[in-house]
């Protein structure tokens, strides 16, 4: 084996692991860019012929394709926390507030923050809540009420 070779495969085996890097880091960055770029140069450099460098690419893809496998098999296992996917549960009997618990709401004064066309934000009480004007264009700084709850959306007129 010629020296070029020996420096083709080890440029090769830096790809491959450049590459295994990249399985562990969301996005696409530096290491996949340059992995990409070791192990096409590699293969260049330790085939001696073409058919020598289409053997040795498929050998690499084959390699690529196990090490993607197996870090899924990875990923997927609780035993090990993904850098990309995640896994923590929310707590809580119920993540959504229903209708019947924003009841309270109506009848409420407050101001609008920003023009209503009809979808704004108002400010009730101090709280910020996106809103819904019933009738026209509302400026912002008009006086609102809440008017209605309905599919989790809260109406407001301008009070006159």
């Amino acid at each position: 084996m010629e020296a070029i070779q020996i420096l083709g495969a080890a440029v090769l085996l830096i790809g491959i692991v450049l590459i295994g890097i990249e399985f562990y880091m969301p996005g696409f960055g530096l290491p996949g860019i340059c992995g990409i770029i070791c192990a096409v140069a590699g293969i260049i450099l330790t085939g001696k012929t073409t058919s020598g460098r289409i053997i040795v690419g498929v050998i690499t893809i084959v390699i690529v394709a196990i090490m993607l496998v197996i870090s899924i098999m990875v990923f997927n296992s609780k035993r090990v926390k993904s850098p990309i996917k995640l896994d923590t549960d929310l707590q809580g009997k119920n993540l959504f507030i229903e209708e019947t618990d924003m009841e309270y709401l109506i009848g409420k004064k407050g101001v609008a923050i920003t023009d209503l066309r009809p979808t704004g934000k108002g400010k009730f009480d101090g709280v910020k809540l996106d809103v819904l004007s019933q009738g026209d264009f509302i400026t912002k700084g008009s006086p609102l009420e809440i008017k209605e709850i309905k599919n989790n959306k809260i109406f407001v007129r301008e009070e006159k």
